[in-house]
């Protein structure tokens, strides 16, 4: 075989992969295609410039582009969205916590891919020989990759850029869409942060300044809802009692509790976001930025968060600290609580919320992130396994809400679902539900459908505003 047909031979291999992808997404042929496939192109460059082994380099980036169909088709799958430039922030943990992610992936295409990928890596370090490359047509092949990767860092922003993910996948291609999102996210990130800076909130002198608990509740929706004749005492009961309660309606389905969490914690919609929206911790929330847990603590009160969870999710190790939080609660607090399946259990975590109270020597802010009921679900019927997650987070809530009732201080309790669980028969929505209840002042049981950032401010309003 000729050197050049060696070389189109291996770069058969990403173009390949790369065309699976596109056609995944539906893209179209348009100049913009150039853009889209640039990063395949420089990334086989570079790799036939270091390993001087064509079919090498080409199987080893077709295996990178393998994995971003297979990750995409499980993603508009799962979730009914495309991948996106922020789920670059997600790669470390996939590679941590896998057992979040490879579940919703059929095993058998997993294990097709490493068996391949490993065979196909065996076969060609030991059957391609290499290219006599010299140093010259190696710097050459390095200098190429160089060029061709350099629109994709800086590329014009089209006007027809709709910023919807699966749209403009469509319209510009997977990886072109990845690189013009990034570049506008970019660009207006600072104006956007700049714009709703960290401020105090002003309490009425002489009012009460009750505790708040915020419960972000993992996958909690009523099962009712759905059919599942799942008994929820405590929330009945809180309900009943609440300030205000009713659906939630969240930015996705069946994951990106980040998105929520986000909204919730500092009341900016979508449209304050921009293309930050798709994950506001990848870089927006990097930086302080106004939030509840700012306002409150410039008010007074005492900050915290518990996870009982690794920190380093989501990159919350960093972002809440510049939300406002002074203290983060992750995995090592949680050291000996119990757990099921692996993780802590709601028991565990509202105990320590209980402990946290009856400590709290002014009023305090306590943000809980519960996880035990994170999916996938163990069992033949998964949506049952499920609904028996929720039982044992309203029994947590009931525990707690009989705790804050033995608080000298006024407690409230805002609790809500960060997303629906990713299960069919979940599907068709992205509403949640939503209580807000406090120990001193009984409400009604008011009834009001919320988006997120509406939720904050029914939160804001519950905790200083005059009773």
């Amino acid at each position: 075989m000729s050197q050049a047909l060696h070389i189109l031979a291996g770069a058969a291999l990403p173009l390949t992969f790369w065309w699976l992808l596109r056609r995944g997404a539906g893209a179209r042929l348009s100049a913009w295609t150039l853009l889209d496939g640039a990063p395949v192109a420089a990334a086989f460059l570079a790799l036939l410039a270091l390993t001087a082994r064509p079919v090498l380099a080409g199987g080893l980036v077709g295996a990178a582009c393998l994995l971003l169909v297979v990750a995409d088709w499980a993603k508009r799958r799962t979730l009914g969205e495309p991948l996106v430039f922020a789920d670059g922030g997600l790669l470390g943990q996939v590679a941590r916590h896998p057992r979040f992610y490879l579940p919703f992936i059929p095993r058998w295409v997993l294990a097709a891919e490493a068996v391949l990928g490993a065979a196909a890596l065996i076969a060609a370090l030991a059957l391609e020989p290499p290219l006599a490359l010299g140093e010259a047509r190696r710097a050459a092949l390095l200098l190429g990759a160089v060029v061709v990767l350099a629109p994709v860092l800086r590329p014009p922003v089209p006007a027809a850029l709709a910023r919807d993910p699966a749209r403009d996948a469509m319209a510009f291609g997977p990886f072109a869409t990845f690189a013009l999102h990034a570049r506008v996210a970019a660009r207006e990130r600072s104006a956007r942060r700049a714009a709703h800076p960290p401020a105090p909130a002003i309490a009425r002198p002489g009012a009460a300044r009750p505790h708040l608990v915020l419960l972000q509740l993992e996958s909690f929706c009523d099962p009712r809802r759905f059919g599942r004749a799942q008994a929820l005492p405590a929330w009945d009961a809180l309900g009943a009692a609440a300030l205000l309660r009713g659906r939630l309606a969240v930015p996705g389905f069946g994951a990106n509790t980040m998105r929520t969490e986000f909204v919730v914690l500092t009341g900016l919609a979508d449209a304050a976001l921009g293309l930050d929206r798709l994950n506001p911790y990848f870089r927006f929330a990097r930086r302080p930025v106004g939030s509840l847990a700012w306002a409150l603590r410039g008010a007074g009160w005492s900050t915290a968060c518990l996870h009982p969870f690794d920190a380093r999710f989501f990159g919350r190790d960093r972002v809440l600290p510049a939300l406002g939080f002074e203290r983060f609660l992750a995995a090592p607090e949680f050291g000996d609580a119990p757990r099921e399946g692996g993780l802590v259990t709601d028991a565990a975590l509202g105990q320590r919320l209980a402990e946290e109270l009856a400590a709290a020597s002014g009023p305090t802010l306590l943000y809980a992130i519960s996880v035990a009921a994170h999916g996938p679900w163990p069992g033949p019927d998964p949506a049952a396994a499920w609904a028996a997650r929720m039982a044992a987070t309203d029994a947590m809530l009931g525990r707690l809400a009989d705790a804050a009732r033995g608080i000298g201080r006024p407690v409230a309790i805002a609790a809500f679902g960060d997303h629906r669980p990713a299960l069919p028969a979940m599907r068709g929505g992205t509403d949640t539900d939503f209580l807000i209840w406090r120990s001193d002042r009984p409400g009604e049981g008011a009834h009001r459908d919320l988006d997120a950032a509406a939720f904050h401010a029914a939160v804001r309003d519950a905790v200083l505003a005059d009773g």
